[in-house]
């Protein structure tokens, strides 16, 4: 998660943007789509490259805020562990790329993320006999999983990764570090 490019004063320019000019196929009404809920990052390794595409789309590369503004929707985003990370830095717009990067480095490890999916893989509740719906919740568990490893697009084989969940608890806890 590479901390957007930002400059760290309150405002910024709109004008150095190009303007769009509508095409045949744009509609000159505009409906008010819902507000976006920014969702909440805990620390959650599965979840923390979603919570980075969607706080990025909708606040890091948000050119109409400034960057105290942003690290205020970062601060009141997240929780827990991640939280605690950054609650000693004032709310600054000069802070708020330390804060960005603090976030980011910790959690954005796709190994790690990986590792996580695959234990999760590992760990798959037993169905309920005979009960279609518990073999679908497993089916589309595992099918979720999988496909989350995929998108991480690491050169590592699935096999793998089960197998570091599997030997990991084998070895001493220093060397796990």
């Amino acid at each position: 998660m590479d901390p957007p490019s930002r400059r760290s004063s309150p405002t910024r320019s709109l004008s150095g943007k190009s303007s769009h000019k509508p095409t045949s196929h744009t509609s000159s009404t505009h409906s008010k789509l819902p507000t976006i809920a920014l969702p909440s990052f805990e620390g959650d390794t599965r979840s923390c490259l979603h919570y980075r595409d969607i706080f990025e789309a909708l606040i890091a590369n948000n050119t109409t805020l400034s960057n105290g503004q942003m690290f205020h929707y970062l601060i009141t985003s997240i929780k827990n562990e991640a939280k605690d990370m950054i609650s000693n830095l004032q709310i600054t717009n000069e802070n708020f790329l330390v804060a960005w990067q603090l976030v980011t480095q910790r959690y954005n490890n796709k190994r790690l993320v990986a590792i996580m999916h695959a234990k999760h893989l590992c760990q798959m509740p037993q169905g309920r006999k005979r009960a279609v719906s518990s073999q679908r919740q497993i089916i589309n568990r595992a099918s979720s999983h999988m496909n989350y490893l995929q998108e991480l697009s690491l050169n590592v084989p699935v096999q793998e990764l089960i197998l570091n969940h599997f030997m990991l608890p084998t070895l001493d806890p220093e060397t796990q570090q």
